[in-house]
């Protein structure tokens, strides 16, 4: 298997989430069960570069653009992933689960 391909974001919005961005904060809303999670806008730019690029280079520009402990980030990051799939509000993509 060759890989012509740019690497791709591990994470995205399943099709049954509808999302939308209003000055800089987002509104998620699973239409399954109709639980919605709101965005501050760190919180969004968080999530724009975690579906937009893969995770390592998301992390990457998320550490160059806040003055916090990579460490810290990385956690804080985790811990908002870990609600938004709980919540079924993400997914994780790029996986072969065949």
């Amino acid at each position: 298997m060759e890989r012509d391909t740019p690497a791709k974001p591990e994470f995205g919005f399943p099709p049954h989430v509808y999302f939308r961005e209003v000055d800089g904060q987002m509104v998620l809303l699973n239409l399954e069960n109709e639980e919605y999670f709101g965005l501050d806008p760190v919180g969004t730019n968080i999530v724009n570069h975690l579906t937009d690029k893969p995770s390592e280079v998301a992390m990457a520009d998320l550490t160059s653009q806040y003055e916090v402990d990579p460490e810290v980030l990385r956690q804080d990051v985790a811990e908002l992933v870990e609600k938004l799939l709980e919540a079924g509000l993400l997914e994780r993509k790029g996986r072969a689960d065949s």
